[in-house]
């Protein structure tokens, strides 16, 4: 199946409503590397995402400073009476900063949906990999319209692209879905209009596939794509 358009769900610029993590309430791994001091950095959360959130109306749709996508419950219903699929739900542990009013429930926003390594006219490729801890870096897009290589997409709604796993990718079916509701806190992208990812200066980390995936699912992606940081 052949689609052509596609799209970036991301955050609709509003700085303000973004959520803070509560730090003293998550544990990260630790990644410690023998050969490389430079490569020691945070892992993988372990624990649920926990957030503080300004006072005020929240969107349906809730980001982090980190990148996390949140929904309320309403939007989770929505999207799986349509069956759209390539998503999971976590649950979240969300409050106001400095107020006793309850936050309406939120769920994170998980990706499933799957479409590989981004083609190689997108201009990215593998610039740097450690053996020892899993290191690796890849250069910044320059073509972002050869980003998606549909030969390799599983053909879900919702899906990712390696390196880019914080980029939520998605069908034209579920931004006229998006439009025709009218939710609050998004905004989309056409694929080949994006810009490089803000406060990249020299590419790509986006740490391990199992990072963002199941580990047997991310194991068997993987593998399959010939990534070597799972």
């Amino acid at each position: 199946m052949i689609h052509s358009q596609f799209w970036r769900l991301r955050d609709d610029d509003s700085a303000a409503r973004l959520a803070t993590w509560v730090d003293d309430e998550m544990d990260l791994e630790h990644v410690v590397c023998v050969t490389d001091k430079g490569h020691q950095r945070a892992g993988k959360r372990l624990t649920p995402l926990s957030i503080e959130l300004r006072y005020g109306k929240v969107n349906d749709f809730v980001w982090t400073w980190y990148g996390e996508c949140l929904l309320q419950d309403r939007v989770v219903e929505l999207l799986k009476r349509e069956c759209f699929t390539g998503f999971d739900v976590k649950p979240v542990s969300a409050r106001f900063k400095g107020r006793s009013e309850q936050v309406p429930t939120l769920w994170e926003f998980a990706v499933t949906g799957w479409a590989g390594l981004a083609k190689p006219e997108s201009g990215v490729r593998r610039t740097e990999y450690c053996e020892k801890c899993q290191h690796a870096r890849y250069s910044d897009f320059e073509n972002p319209a050869f980003l998606i290589d549909e030969t390799k997409w599983d053909g879900s709604d919702f899906f990712m692209v390696w390196p880019l796993p914080g980029f939520i990718f998605t069908t034209d079916r579920v931004a006229i879905f998006l439009r025709k509701h009218g939710f609050t806190g998004i905004k989309l992208m056409r694929v080949e209009e994006l810009r490089k990812p803000e406060g990249v200066i020299d590419g790509l980390t986006p740490g391990r596939l199992s990072y963002w995936m199941p580990h047997q699912r991310a194991m068997k992606l993987g593998t399959n794509a010939g990534i070597e940081e799972i």
